[in-house]
């Protein structure tokens, strides 16, 4: 999850630096534009220096921490560098006062914030005024652009945070959604056998104390107790049964949700509507075991469930992207080893590995009609 995380604040924190970056080119733009070229070189310089403060602020903002203490000090800073620039820079940098009131309403708490954005906003009428503008039209025009333009700018940002929750809190949810359904199972299992061993434990006592008083009804105890133990075994096998027998159409809904909950698409493709009993009870297990590992081992952002039946095999092929580190070296989980057993058991073979640098593909293969009288041989 931290992983996860840290990838997207990562990528959230550049989408959004690449955006303000690429608007706060314009300034510069604008002086070459207009003949200047060392007022576009001073403003690439000045407009530089505090992108590259700025993308610290807005990568502390999308993770969730503290600007620090000295949040104060790097607002005077963007203050003093874009009002002390106006006197050489001119009415081209007039707008550039929006980069303050983004600034203070990143850095600053959310009442004083709001107290610089008004204040920057209602100072743009007479600096506009001063740097040439005729008519009040156009200095009203400026003031409230630097005032949209700077909400618009705090709320990308704000907007790319809640981005990263939403993320986050689906990841989550998917994953309890993947522990509740083992508990559940462990409960029902935990329910079955708690009385029975008891049972088992108090009669196996009590074989061991008449061992030597009363050896007859030692063994009827003891023959009772090797009834209970081959009950409780039977019972077992009945919940796991139950258990193992998996709707594969349910299976394959339910995988496709858990996975788009998360954030991620997944691209269902059916090739066909039937299918053995046997062979699909195999099919849902293994469906639902790499949606598990997709959830809890990859930051997916795509995925595909692919089922194809081919000359009397049915093709199974779950894939995705989004692996985390080195994919090669990721040791395959306990899950999917039982899973291979059981697949080898129905006379059908299951790969499971890296494709290309950041792909994890799980292909089965299984007989389209299980041969029951074959494993029995």
């Amino acid at each position: 999850m931290v992983q996860n995380s840290e990838a997207q604040v990562r990528w959230l924190t550049t989408a959004v630096v690449a955006v303000t970056g690429a608007l706060w080119g314009l300034t510069p733009l604008a002086f070459l534009l207009n003949g200047d070229p060392l007022r576009a070189l001073l403003a690439l310089v000045l407009l530089g220096g505090l992108l590259v403060v700025y993308a610290r602020i807005v990568a502390r903002h999308i993770a969730g921490t503290s600007q620090g203490p000295h949040r104060a000090r790097i607002f005077l800073l963007f203050a003093v560098v874009v009002y002390g620039a106006i006197p050489f820079q001119g009415s081209v940098w007039i707008y550039t006062p929006l980069i303050v009131a983004t600034a203070g309403l990143l850095l600053l708490p959310f009442r004083y914030g709001v107290g610089v954005l008004l204040v920057v906003a209602v100072a743009e009428y007479p600096l506009t005024r001063m740097e040439g503008a005729s008519v009040e039209v156009p200095a009203t025009y400026s003031s409230a652009g630097v005032l949209v333009a700077a909400v618009v700018a705090a709320g990308i940002v704000h907007y790319a945070r809640f981005v990263r929750e939403l993320r986050e809190l689906r990841v989550a949810l998917a994953e309890m959604a993947v522990d509740q359904d083992r508990l559940r199972l462990a409960g029902q299992l935990h329910d079955l056998l708690g009385q029975t061993l008891t049972s088992i434990t108090l009669k196996t006592e009590l074989t061991r104390a008449l061992f030597d008083v009363d050896r007859e009804r030692a063994a009827a105890e003891l023959a009772e107790t090797i009834v209970l133990a081959s009950d409780a075994r039977a019972e077992i096998g009945d919940v796991v049964e139950a258990t193992c027998a998996l709707n594969l159409g349910a299976e394959l809904t339910s995988a496709a949700s858990l996975i788009e909950l998360t954030g991620a698409s997944c691209d269902l493709r059916l090739g066909f509507k039937e299918i053995d009993e046997e062979t699909g009870d195999a099919l849902g297990w293994m469906v639902r075991e790499a949606a598990t590992n997709i959830v809890r081992h990859s930051d997916a952002r795509h995925c595909l469930i692919e089922l194809h039946r081919v000359n009397g095999r049915v093709r199974l092929l779950v894939r995705n992207d989004g692996v985390r580190g080195e994919p090669a070296a990721r040791p395959p989980g306990s899950g999917l080893a039982g899973l291979s057993r059981r697949v080898e058991k129905l006379g059908g073979s299951l790969e499971a590995g890296a494709v290309g640098e950041d792909r994890f593909e799980v292909r089965v293969w299984l007989p389209a009609v299980h041969d029951r009288e074959g494993e029995h041989r």
